[in-house]
């Protein structure tokens, strides 16, 4: 499952969105868009991640992911 994660300037999380799956391709795709100072990644979600449905655990977890990703 992919998702985007925004991070501010210090690295923290402020946002994430995943990407669903689309069955009209005509209808085009959208997503986030990074403010002032603002990133955007691009991540696979690790498996054990897939399951977490408390947003303060699943950023936790998130800014580990990236922290070790370099």
């Amino acid at each position: 499952m992919k998702m985007t994660v925004i991070t501010d300037e210090r690295g923290n999380i402020v946002g994430t969105a995943g990407r669903g799956k689309n069955s009209n391709p005509e209808a085009g795709t959208g997503g986030p868009v990074a403010g002032p100072g603002q990133l955007l990644h691009e991540i696979e979600v690790p498996k054990e991640l897939q399951g977490v449905e408390d947003v303060s655990e699943l950023h936790r977890k998130l800014l580990e992911h990236l922290r070790n990703k370099g």
